[in-house]
């Protein structure tokens, strides 16, 4: 999209500069350093200044980079972690201007490192999103995305309205990753949730930079009048504010919906407007574009003449920007080789940790297991010992002896009842196995291609060095193919992973006081773009009446969050399910009558969620006009391991944990259904602990 790095790339600069309070003009700086030079800073004064050295310098970028490095030791001589993040979030900026990019991306690093150490949320968000963005230059847009993923997590967290800017970036940042992967239903969520912040901090530049994002996917999922809409607003912002780089882009777009339209004329004016503003700033990319789009537009209405005029225009500035992009493909190469070393040695200090982590882990099990048995064990000679003392002494109490067995009889039941749902567990132990197991194809394919890709790009490097331009855009499409082939094996990895974590990542069972229209909402959406992730054909509406009060209750959100989530993944499995039989049955009906078959309303598959706050509880409702629940298995469907769907897509625990969640939280659950009409889950969760 457009100049998504140069804009965010300031927007990070701007907030980071908030956060300190100095200014960036060079007359400024040029006083800093004469205050530095005669070293009268003292304390703090002395970061503090370090820090606006670094950042105000932005005509030596060496001279920059020196500061942050002193920056740096300073803090790491007197133990100042706040500083020592600045000083490394500085030194990657400074290196990834100067093309540094391995040495960029350890440092910010390690500025996330220290900023989560300190709990500085801003600047761990920051670090980042900056991660992500060297990802994303590198077309590693799957590690890009994850990087988005935790700056936004992380952002979240703050609630200083300072650190605003830097959420919308962040935001914006990631729809643009999902308009990449062409995953644009995201893309629009994601822009949305940042417009409202830009709105809300009154940010005119960020808005109207979102806004034409907006509207240019409208245009890609032709949807031509909210296209129009928002392109339109956008121009005329920028217009005010007489930027008309960005302009020229947003015409073309327009021009494009008016050609969808059918409409050649208004089409033909805004390739012209664009091209004129183009020429009129000398944007050779733009020049290109307009004249592309002309040259096309004129041989679709009969004028091979103007046709022919501007495609001689195309060809003159599409060889002089690809001559530009050979020489950037080739810093490509080593911009991707930087990037991969450094993660190859993020990835094994990972795996170091990881490996101590389970080790500990695993000890303690042991311990914990060790400890059990020898309590159990001392536990069962001291009620021997008690049942012969009172055998002995006590010959006529025999009833009450008798009703004393009965009841440890019943513990012992109880007991046994435990293991063997212990032991059902151990049987997901292994099922999980399985899942692992699985993962191996698609890593399979990964590494495979992978292999190909390094030999593909030592054949184009060469084939560079020689001169043979074409040979090597050849090579480099067969590695772009390959490319999007490792993308596709390695999101089913993801998948897999997933499914598996959703039973068997631990919680920590904390409460905190949660926004649960929030929660609700934002799992609903998490639910959704995952199965539609897997079937892109499927589409439901998903409805919310949430409590206009905003209801706020002690909870854990991790457990809940995963206990609406296994609600949502039902609901949409059963509007699935009945949406397939219905289009099944017309099928046939259409084949055995040799007609469609109009009776009726048509189906469409709707999921709706309620929240109600009450003095005493919260209420949540999810319901679904999907296939309903039997009458015969309504009272199994909270036991463990029951499931209705067919073997392999489900292992009959979602009810069952979610059941456990809402116990624990002293809540109840409870379920209302028509068979093949709807289903209904109501929760009641206490208000107060």
């Amino acid at each position: 999209m457009l100049y998504k790095k140069e804009y965010f790339f300031l927007l990070l600069f701007f907030s980071f500069a908030i956060c300190y309070g100095y200014a960036q003009e060079q007359k400024v700086a040029d006083s800093l350093k004469i205050i530095y030079d005669r070293d009268t800073a003292e304390g703090l004064s002395k970061f503090k200044l370090l820090v606006n050295l670094s950042f105000n310098d932005v005509h030596d970028l060496k001279e920059g980079l020196r500061y942050a490095e002193e920056l740096i030791r300073l803090s790491q001589k007197v133990g100042e972690d706040r500083y020592l993040s600045s000083g490394y979030f500085l030194k990657g900026t400074k290196e990834r201007l100067l093309g540094n990019l391995g040495e960029a991306m350890a440092a910010f690093i390690k500025s996330a490192e220290l900023a989560e150490k300190s709990r500085n949320l801003r600047s761990q968000g920051d670090a980042y999103e900056e991660i992500g963005n060297i990802y994303s230059d590198a077309k590693n847009h799957a590690t890009a995305m994850s990087y988005y993923y935790k700056a936004v997590a992380t952002l979240r967290q703050s609630h200083n309205f300072e650190d605003s800017i830097s959420l919308a970036s962040a935001l914006a940042n990631t729809g643009d990753e999902f308009v990449n992967i062409k995953n644009y239903d995201s893309a629009l969520l994601y822009f949305n949730d940042s417009k409202i912040i830009f709105d809300k901090v009154d940010d005119l530049h960020g808005k109207t930079y979102v806004l034409g994002n907006i509207g240019m996917v409208y245009a890609k999922i032709s949807k031509n009048e909210l296209a129009e809409k928002n392109i339109n607003e956008a121009i005329h912002i920028l217009e005010q504010n007489e930027d008309y780089h960005p302009i020229c882009d947003y015409l073309i777009s327009m021009s494009g919906i008016y050609l969808n339209k059918g409409d050649e004329t208004a089409a033909l004016n805004y390739s012209l407007k664009s091209l004129s503003l183009a020429k009129n700033y000398k944007l050779k990319e733009q020049i290109r574009n307009a004249d592309s789009l002309l040259y096309r537009l004129y041989e679709k209405v009969k004028n091979p003449e103007e046709s022919f005029h501007y495609y001689k225009d195309y060809i003159v500035y599409r060889d002089s920007i690809d001559n530009r992009e050979v020489s950037q493909k080739m810093s490509d190469l080593r911009f991707n080789y930087e990037v991969s070393r450094k993660q190859t040695e993020v990835n094994l200090l990972s795996k170091q940790k990881n490996l101590w982590r389970v080790l500990l882990i695993v000890s303690l099990i042991v311990l914990c297991i060790i400890i059990a048995l020898v309590i159990k064990l001392l536990r069962n000679n001291r009620q021997k010992q008690i049942a012969y003392t009172l055998l002995g002494k006590e010959k006529n109490v025999t009833e009450q002896q008798r009703d004393q067995t009965n009841k440890a009889l019943h513990e012992l039941q109880l007991t046994q009842t435990q293991l063997i749902h212990r032991e059902r567990m151990a049987s997901l132990g292994e099922l999980t196995a399985g899942i692992a197991h699985e993962i191996q194809n698609p890593l399979n394919f990964v590494n495979n291609f992978s292999d190909v890709n390094a030999e593909l790009l030592d054949e184009a490097q060469k084939e560079l060095q020689n001169g043979n331009v074409n040979e090597a855009a050849s090579i480099l499409n067969g590695i772009k193919e390959n490319e999007q082939k490792i993308n596709h094996h390695g999101k089913r990895a993801e998948a897999i992973v997933k499914g598996m974590m959703q039973h068997s990542r631990p919680s920590a069972g904390q409460t905190e006081l949660t926004d649960i229209n929030a929660l609700a909402s934002e799992y609903l959406k998490l639910s959704y773009h995952g199965l539609r992730a897997k079937d892109k054909s499927f589409n439901a509406a998903t409805i919310t009446n949430f409590d206009a009060g905003d209801p706020k209750i002690n909870i854990a959100p991790q457990d809940i969050g995963r206990l609406l989530l296994n609600l949502y993944n039902n609901a949409f499995y059963a509007v699935k399910e009945k949406n397939a039989s219905i289009n099944s049955a017309q099928v046939a009906s259409l084949h055995s009558s040799g007609q469609a078959n109009s009776a009726g309303q048509p189906y469409a598959p709707t999921v709706s969620v309620t929240t109600k706050q009450s003095n005493n509880y919260l209420e949540i409702k999810v319901r679904d006009n999907g296939m309903g629940i039997p009458e015969k298995i309504i009272d199994k469907i909270f036991n463990p391991f029951f499931t209705t769907k067919p073997t392999g897509q489900g292992t009959g625990l979602g009810l069952s944990l979610s059941y456990d969640i809402v116990k624990a939280h002293g809540g109840t659950i409870e379920s209302e259904t028509k068979e093949g009409e709807f289903a209904e889950f109501i929760i009641h969760l206490p208000t107060s602990a």
